[in-house]
C-alpha cells in the first residue's frame, strides 16, 4: 500500500464530523439534476449555463425519463452531450435518486466507452464530498470495463460496450439492465455503406432494444448522437413512433438574408451564444457538407438531392442576353423569400444568381429596377418573367408602373403557370446537373435550397430560375443567331484593333 493510499485508509477510518449542510445538500441534489451537477461537478462545469441543449436537458430530464422509455437527443458535435448524459445524467440516475441499478453505456468503439466509466471511476473514487455525501464504497468488481458499488446500502452497476458487439444483459441482483445509455454510437468509418447501417441497426433491434426485462415498464434507453447520414441508425431511430425525438443544432436560426460579405451576426442565433459567430460562420463556409452533418444534425444526401450534380461560378460573364425571373414573396407564407433569378447567357452556357431575401416589395421594385437598368446599360437583350396570379399580378403592376415614373420601358413576359410547381422545378433536373445551368457561388440562400431539395424549407429561388428558364429557351429568340453576329462582331473589332496597333 502507498503512502496516499494509507492515508486515504485511515481518513475514512476516523469518525466523521456530522455536517449540518448535507441534508441540505441531498434534498437539493434529489430534486434537481441540474443542482447535482453544481454540487458535485462544479469544476467540470462553467456558469452559468449558456446551452441552450444542456439547459433544456437539466430542466426536463427527470420528467422525459418518467414519461418516455426511449429517448433520441441529436445535438451536435461539441455540445458535451458525453459528459453531460452518459456521465452525470447516470450517476444521478442511480446515486441520487437510487433507481437505476443496473447500467451500460455504449459507445461507438469500447475504447470510447472506456474513457466515460474512467471518469466515473474518477470521480467514485476521489470526489470526497460525493463520496461522504452518498456513502460511497467500491464493489468487488472494479475493472475497466465493469464496476460495482454502493451508495449506503443500495448496490449498482455500470458496464461499458462497443457498438456491434455482443453485449451481456444477464439479470444482475434482480435486475435487468434498467438504463441503457447508447453514445455516439455511429463515425464516419461504421456508415460509409448501406450494409454497414444495415448491420447497425439489426444489432440496435435485436441486441440493444432486447435487453430490458419485457415486464420493466421503468427502464430507458436514451440514444444520444449526431446524425452523420440521412439513413444512419438516428435518421431511422427518428422514424420510430416508440422513439421521443429531441434535436438541438449548434445554429438555432440562420439569418434570413444573408449573402456572401452581408451577414448580420445579431441575426445568427447559436445554442451557445457565447461562441466565435464569425468563426462558426466561416466553418460554415468552408465545408457546408460537413457542417450541416456534425453541427445541425441535417446531413446533406447526395442520393436523394434533385440537384446534387449542379456547378458553380466565381463571376457573372458579360453575357449575350440576360433573363430575370420574379417569384415575390407577396400573400404567401411569412417563411418564403422573395427570390430574383438573373440568368445569363454566354457561349453555350447560362449563368444563375440567385438573390433571396425578406424584404418589402417596395424595396424589392427598387433593386429589380436598379438590376435592370445595369443589364440594359450593357445594350444587350433582356426579358423578365413574373407570374401573373392574384398577388403576383399586383406587384407587376405596380414594377410596372415604378419604371414608367422613372421614363424606364421593362419588358415583362407575364407567365400563366398552369402545370404544378413541383413538375416545373422538376425541369430543371437536366440543365443543373448537366451544367447547362451555373450557379453563382456567391447565392448562399439559393444553394442551401439546391442542397435540400425537396426536402427544402422553400423552394422560392428555384421557383424564379424557372420562370426566367422557361423564357430563356422561348422559340422567338436564335441563340444561334446571336452567337454568329456578336462573334462577326468581335472578329471584326480584333481585326481592326490588329490594324490600329501596326
Amino acid at each position: 500500500m502507498t503512502g496516499a493510499e494509507e492515508l486515504r485508509a485511515r481518513l475514512k477510518g476516523l469518525k466523521r464530523v456530522p455536517d449540518p449542510a448535507k441534508l441540505e445538500r441531498l434534498k437539493k441534489a434529489k430534486s434537481s439534476f441540474y443542482e447535482f451537477v453544481k454540487i458535485y461537478f462544479a469544476k467540470h462545469i462553467q456558469e452559468p449555463e449558456n446551452s441552450f441543449f444542456r439547459r433544456e436537458f437539466y430542466k426536463n430530464a427527470i420528467k422525459l425519463t418518467k414519461n418516455h422509455r426511449n429517448l433520441l437527443f441529436k445535438a451536435y458535435r461539441g455540445a458535451a452531450k458525453t459528459t453531460l448524459i452518459s456521465r452525470f445524467f447516470v450517476l444521478f440516475k442511480s446515486i441520487a435518486l437510487d433507481e437505476k441499478h443496473n447500467t451500460i453505456i455504449i459507445s461507438a468503439t469500447i475504447a470510447l466507452s472506456k474513457k466515460t466509466l474512467e471518469f466515473i471511476k474518477d470521480e467514485l473514487e476521489s470526489n470526497e464530498l460525493l463520496i461522504n455525501d452518498f456513502e460511497i464504497t467500491k464493489g468487488r468488481t472494479w475493472t475497466k470495463e465493469e464496476i460495482v458499488f454502493y451508495a449506503g446500502k443500495s448496490a449498482f452497476k455500470i458496464s461499458v460496450y462497443g457498438a456491434g458487439k455482443k453485449i451481456r444483459g444477464e439479470n444482475w441482483r434482480g435486475h435487468r439492465p434498467q438504463l441503457i445509455i447508447c453514445d455516439d454510437l455511429e463515425n464516419d468509418k461504421n456508415i460509409k455503406t448501406k450494409a454497414q447501417r444495415d448491420d447497425m441497426n439489426e444489432w440496435f433491434v435485436k441486441a440493444v432494444m432486447k435487453l430490458p426485462a419485457r415486464d420493466d415498464t421503468n427502464h430507458n434507453i436514451i440514444v444520444v448522437g449526431t446524425t452523420l447520414h440521412h439513413d444512419s441508425l438516428l435518421a431511422r431511430l427518428e422514424a420510430r413512433s416508440d422513439f421521443q425525438t429531441f434535436s438541438y443544432p449548434l445554429v438555432r436560426k440562420f439569418p434570413e438574408n444573408f449573402e456572401s460579405g452581408k451577414l448580420n451576426f445579431k441575426e445568427l442565433l447559436l445554442d451557445n451564444d457565447t461562441l466565435d459567430k464569425k468563426s462558426i460562420w466561416n466553418e460554415y463556409l468552408q465545408d457546408k457538407d460537413a457542417f450541416m452533418s456534425e453541427y445541425q444534425n441535417e446531413p446533406l444526401s447526395k442520393e436523394s438531392a434533385s440537384f446534387s450534380g449542379y456547378q458553380t461560378f466565381d463571376l457573372m460573364p458579360k453575357c449575350d442576353a440576360y433573363y430575370i425571373g420574379i417569384d415575390p414573396a407577396l400573400g404567401k407564407s411569412k417563411g418564403d423569400y422573395f427570390a430574383v433569378c438573373v440568368l445569363g447567357f454566354y457561349e453555350g452556357k447560362f449563368y444563375a444568381s440567385v438573390k433571396m431575401s425578406k424584404t418589402k416589395p417596395e424595396a424589392m421594385i427598387e433593386k429589380i429596377i436598379q438590376i435592370a437598368l445595369s443589364i440594359l446599360s450593357l445594350n444587350r437583350p433582356l426579358k423578365i418573367a413574373i407570374e401573373t396570379i392574384q398577388f403576383q399580378e399586383f406587384f407587376k403592376d405596380m414594377l410596372d408602373k415604378r419604371a414608367r415614373e422613372l421614363g424606364i420601358y421593362l419588358p415583362i413576359v407575364e407567365l400563366k403557370n398552369n402545370i404544378p410547381k413541383e413538375l416545373r422545378i422538376d425541369s430543371l433536373t437536366p440543365p443543373i446537373n448537366n451544367a447547362q445551368i451555373l450557379i453563382d457561388k456567391s447565392s448562399l440562400i439559393f444553394i442551401d435550397e439546391l442542397d435540400t431539395y425537396p426536402k427544402s424549407a422553400h423552394d422560392d429561388g428555384l421557383d424564379s430560375v424557372e420562370m426566367a428558364w422557361r423564357i430563356a429557351k422561348a422559340p422567338n429568340f436564335d441563340y444561334e443567331k446571336v452567337n454568329e453576329i456578336l462573334k462577326s462582331k468581335r472578329d471584326k473589332e480584333k481585326f481592326l484593333r490588329g490594324l490600329l496597333d501596326k
